[in-house]
C-alpha cells in the first residue's frame, strides 16, 4: 500500500486525499442520521485528540523528554 501510495503524483494523492474525506464525512452523516448523538460526538472527540497532541508538542516539541536523561 505504501509502494501504491508513494508512487502517486501529487495531483492523484490530493484527490486521494479529499475522496477519503468525502468518504468519512458520507459514513459520519449516514451513520448521524441514525443516532444524532454521533453529530456532536465526533467533533468533540476530534478537538479533545488536537488539544492533547497540541498540549504535548508545547510540553515536548522534540519527542525526546525521556532520552535526555539517558546521556
Amino acid at each position: 500500500m505504501r509502494e501504491l501510495y508513494e508512487s502517486l503524483r501529487p495531483k492523484e494523492a490530493r484527490m486521494l486525499h479529499w475522496s477519503a474525506a468525502a468518504a468519512a464525512a458520507a459514513l459520519w452523516f449516514s451513520i448521524a442520521w441514525r443516532d444524532a448523538w454521533v453529530l456532536l460526538l465526533v467533533p468533540i472527540i476530534g478537538g479533545w485528540f488536537v488539544f492533547l497532541v497540541r498540549r504535548n508538542r508545547r510540553l515536548d516539541p522534540m519527542g525526546h523528554a525521556e532520552e535526555d536523561h539517558l546521556f
